[in-house]
């Protein structure tokens, strides 16, 4: 996780926005989908929340647990946990699916109906679109995501978007609740 110099101001001015929109507090359900090392789902923990992870690598999900996080490998394109929680967030692996409208169907499948859901996608932009040639290279074809397609997405999965920031110039951070 870059934490220092530029990088580091990017990544911190993300993690206000996402914790300020995601609104952790004390005792709510919260998933933390595509959770990678755990780097927000231990901010949630301090605030008092019940933080469940869930990612695609065994090891990320073995770095949580390591830390005292609950968690599960899965894939959020075919997620099902048999339960809900009180809101989800989903920091990054929209641009990593083959299919982000299955995923955010799952997703909202596992959200009450007064919860919410915060997430963050790459922008079509010019850094984002220097990061897609980049995972191209490497065999690996990624999504960038206008905000029409971000909405439209949400929408027909029956999430409304009730907020989006730009606290980058190559990210999208959006609130969506059910419909």
């Amino acid at each position: 996780m870059i934490t220092s110099g530029f990088g580091g101001e990017l990544k911190s001015r993300e993690k206000d926005c996402l914790m300020r929109l995601l609104s952790p507090q004390k005792d709510e359900t919260i998933l933390d989908a595509g959770c990678g090392s755990g780097f927000y789902a231990r901010i949630i923990r301090r605030s008092g929340a019940r933080v469940y992870c869930v990612d695609i690598s065994p090891a990320m999900v073995e770095t949580v647990r390591l830390s005292g996080l609950e968690g599960e490998t899965h894939d959020i394109q075919s997620l099902n946990l048999n339960r809900k929680f009180d809101k989800i967030l989903c920091a990054g692996p929209l641009e990593f699916c083959k299919d982000p409208q299955k995923a955010i169907q799952n997703l909202r499948q596992h959200l009450v109906n007064d919860g919410h859901i915060v997430l963050s996608v790459l922008t079509v932009s010019l850094i984002g679109v220097a990061y897609w040639f980049y995972h191209l290279s490497h065999g690996l074809r990624i999504n960038l995501f206008s905000l029409r397609r971000i909405v439209a997405l949400l929408n027909s999965a029956g999430l409304r978007v009730e907020a989006v920031e730009k606290p980058t110039l190559f990210l999208f951070v959006i609130r969506a609740r059910p419909i």
